[in-house]
């Protein structure tokens, strides 16, 4: 018998040739598909890690330096109860593991425990050598732990430092849930795809290519773009558009769940940002603010002229020791809504208070447009406002506080061009209206150091100088 090689043969080995070559190109977009899901993947993981990560180091410079500036006056004055306040308001922060206080050879002076079991004796773990030496912030990672420390300085002199330990367990586990769910989501959407191209196999290779490019256009390339805006956020822009809002399936699950996130970044941005920038008292600007305000004054040409008022509580230490820290920073509090409520009164200047530290306060004056007088004569009536308000008595806990404060007004440019120069000539005013009696305030021009060499300071219903 004669074997012939027939159609049906001929057809079924077509249908056989076909189908190997259908699978054969299905393996191979399979595998250059799983190939780019897996780079997507390791792409998303790892800008997500630099993500978090990132943002914890930022955060932990922002209360670093915080906790250093407020740990200044505690420090020099030795007191260990401030100090343990403020480290275990430091200690209570997420991811905080550990807070130490130190002198400036490396001795332990407080580590967040009642008894201080270590007090006295000298760091000596692997990142303490670098900690001793370091006369700046330093960000240091040792395992699992974040170590950000600060020197505590005043006047240029160091008095110690503080170390904040935060532990980057939460990170890690954070990363291994975004890994875990957004891997599972590609797996899904992946397997769901394959059975698709698997049923349509029979159909030939041109359905074969044709199902690969849809999984090109719905998976990949939405996960580009994610892994694009993963980018986009670690390089600082949290103001993304995400396409895709509108779909309704692992695809659209998973770009709402990074939009959420992107939302929550975004915020915990602001809060550092608002935690950096704002004194933790009074909720008012802080040194590092203000000072960035008064260099923007200064380098602006277009800002013209303004003044800077900076105000001292009078004999408030006395007052401070006799009620007692707590009522004293009720009373800066009480004086910093007084500074807020005369300076929100005054319709014809522009400002920015500040709480420089301590008891000393300090804003940038400026005429708005069309005032029609002069600056000199708009910050006086603000500065009589002030001694005014000042001057008043406050109850603290049912008990009646008398106090004020001294006002020092320097004005850009005719008594500086430069921050330093006019902190300085505001600093000078200040102590002059102090010696001449306290409860006024003086300008720069008045203050000695002229060729008159004469002080002549009003404020508080003194007659203004001629």
């Amino acid at each position: 018998m004669t074997y012939r090689f027939g159609l049906q043969a001929r057809f079924l080995t077509l249908v056989v040739v076909a189908l190997l070559i259908a699978v054969l190109a299905l393996g191979a977009l399979l595998q250059r598909q799983w190939a780019m899901r897996d780079e997507v993947l390791s792409l998303s993981r790892e800008s997500i890690q630099r993500l978090v990560v990132g943002r914890l180091r930022e955060q932990a410079r922002a209360v670093g330096a915080n906790t250093a500036e407020a740990l200044v006056n505690p420090l020099y004055n030795f007191d260990l109860e401030i100090i343990g306040r403020i480290v275990d308001d430091v200690r209570a922060q997420p991811d905080v593991e550990y807070v130490t206080v130190y002198d400036p050879e490396g001795a332990v002076i407080h580590d967040g425990t009642d008894a201080i079991a270590s007090y006295g004796q000298v760091m000596s773990d692997r990142l303490a050598g670098a900690i001793i030496r370091s006369g700046d912030l330093l960000i240091q990672q040792n395992g699992d732990m974040l170590d950000v420390s600060s020197p505590i300085l005043l006047g240029g002199e160091k008095l110690g430092g503080v170390r904040i330990g935060y532990t980057l367990a939460s990170v890690q586990r954070y990363e291994a849930d975004a890994s875990s769910e957004l891997s599972a989501r590609l797996g899904e959407i992946s397997r769901r795809y394959v059975l698709g191209v698997g049923a349509l196999l029979a159909l030939a290779l041109v359905l074969g290519i044709g199902i690969s490019l849809i999984m090109q256009r719905v998976l990949i390339r939405p996960i580009r773009r994610l892994a694009h805006a993963a980018r986009e956020i670690e390089a600082g822009n949290l103001k993304l558009s995400l396409p895709g809002h509108d779909r309704r399936d692992e695809i659209g699950e998973l770009v709402q769940a990074f939009a959420r996130m992107t939302e929550v970044v975004s915020r915990r941005d602001r809060d550092i940002r608002r935690i950096a920038n704002t004194d933790s008292l009074t909720g008012l600007a802080n040194r590092r603010s203000f000072r960035e305000a008064l260099d923007a004054y200064v380098n602006d040409r277009e800002i013209g002229e303004f003044a800077l008022i900076l105000a001292d509580l009078d004999d408030f230490k006395p007052v401070n020791d006799s009620f007692g820290h707590d009522a004293g920073d009720k009373i800066l509090m009480r004086f910093a809504e007084r500074f807020r409520k005369v300076v929100n009164a005054n319709e014809m200047i522009e400002t920015k208070p500040a709480r420089l530290g301590g008891d000393e306060f300090i804003l940038i004056a400026r005429a708005v447009p069309g005032a029609g007088r002069p600056l000199t004569e708009i910050v006086r009536r603000l500065a009589d406002s002030l001694v005014e308000e000042f001057s008043a008595p406050t109850t603290i806990d049912g008990r009646e506080i008398v106090s004020s404060a001294s006002f020092g007004l320097a004005l850009y440019p005719s008594d500086g061009t430069t921050a330093a120069q006019l902190m300085k000539a505001a600093d000078i005013a200040m102590y002059a209206a102090k010696r001449a009696g306290k409860n006024r305030y003086c300008f720069r021009h008045d203050a000695p150091g002229r060729e008159d060499g004469q002080v002549r300071p009003w404020g508080g219903g003194a007659d203004e100088p001629g």
